[in-house]
């Protein structure tokens, strides 16, 4: 039997994961008013994400968010980079993580649909490790969210492949 051994990039792709892992426990194991942004630091640094998300009206959690319902158009921004951060941080780690492994799977399917799975239930420990820390919320709507972003990751991956295959099969 041959053994398995990982490429470099995949070692890579695999540390850059697990550094994400590791950015998420410790932002979970912070209070949301160790968290919370600065006053002014909107208005100051990201002032530009406040003059695009003024007036947008996002239906999240059960209910409408935006500028006057969530007081102000600062708490609105803070509302969409938060949001944004989900997304984007499983995004990562779904891609990395998807790229990483994708190898070790004989079955061609069960590579993207057991990273998005495993990633989907690394989303729920997280809500449940922000359960356990104090004046921490916990959301399903955030464990939705989390699993998009690494859906949407791997889903361009494949995607990627596949015009990649293309491409190389129409040169030869």
């Amino acid at each position: 039997m041959k053994k398995f051994t990982f490429t470099k990039k995949e070692k890579i792709y695999l540390l850059i994961a697990l550094l994400v892992l590791i950015a998420l426990f410790i932002s979970s194991s912070m209070t949301y008013h160790e968290q919370e942004m600065k006053p002014g630091f909107i208005d100051t640094k990201l002032h530009f994400v406040e003059e695009i998300v003024g007036n947008w009206n996002i239906y999240y959690g059960g209910r409408w968010h935006n500028a006057q319902m969530d007081g102000g158009v600062a708490s609105m921004a803070q509302f969409v980079i938060r949001k944004a951060a989900h997304f984007g941080s499983y995004f990562i780690l779904g891609l990395f993580g998807y790229l990483g492994l994708k190898r070790i799977f004989k079955i061609k399917w069960a590579a993207p649909v057991l990273c998005w799975l495993s990633t989907m239930g690394l989303a729920a420990l997280d809500e449940y490790h922000q359960y356990l820390t104090g004046d921490r919320t916990p959301s399903i709507f955030d464990v939705m969210l989390d699993s998009c972003g690494a859906l949407f990751a791997i889903a361009l991956c494949l995607l990627v492949n596949v015009i990649y295959q293309k491409l190389k099969k129409k040169s030869v």
